[in-house]
């Protein structure tokens, strides 16, 4: 029986190292390749998998274009790049049409019995305007920031640094741990 233990005890350990070595070859292939060429991302990777073309993707472009100009204006920042992270998708309520039908029915028999029934008829439709494919939107919800990345000139100095940190936190109203501010690299 000690054997069959330790057997399986002997799988699993291989079955946990297995695993780590795969996880680890994935994140080692991941990478790329690593030397003194320079790097430099593209934009979708910089920012988020969404397309520029869809809702996101605008609403993603705008804010980061906002920033950077606020963060641009700063004393001490130099050269900024900015890019931002939804959580979330935008989110639509509809005007909707409701209307309730209730119809009550009392049946009485020979012997006296009374029976009734209630029917209740729902219909909830979204309201199209005339001639349109769009429904009429009741209230639109931006999307929930999940993070911000700002790489900057003069974030070397800490003051700087500080100083955009806080006026991101500031202008988007999120808290300090969703924001990232680091220095320029380059020669």
């Amino acid at each position: 029986m000690d054997w069959m233990k330790k057997i399986s005890t002997d799988k699993m350990l291989l079955g946990v190292v297995s695993l780590i070595v795969v996880g680890m070859s994935f994140i080692y292939l991941g990478k790329g390749k690593i030397g003194t060429e320079e790097i430099t991302p593209t934009k979708s990777a910089i920012t988020s998998v969404e397309s520029p073309n869809t809702k996101i993707g605008v609403l993603e472009k705008e804010l980061e274009s906002k920033l950077q100009t606020n963060i641009l204006m700063m004393e001490g920042v130099g050269k900024v790049q900015v890019s931002v992270n939804f959580l979330t998708g935008l989110k639509n309520e509809y005007v909707r049409n409701n209307n309730v039908t209730k119809r009550t029915n009392k049946e009485t028999d020979k012997t006296g019995g009374t029976r009734e029934t209630t029917e209740v008829t729902e219909n909830n439709q979204v309201v199209m305007p005339n001639g349109s494919s769009q429904p009429v939107i009741a209230i639109e919800d931006r999307p929930e920031i999940g993070g911000v990345l700002v790489i900057a000139e003069g974030a070397r100095d800490p003051k700087v640094r500080e100083g955009i940190h806080t006026a991101v936190q500031t202008l988007l109203s999120i808290p300090g741990s969703r924001i990232t501010v680091v220095p320029m690299g380059g020669a």
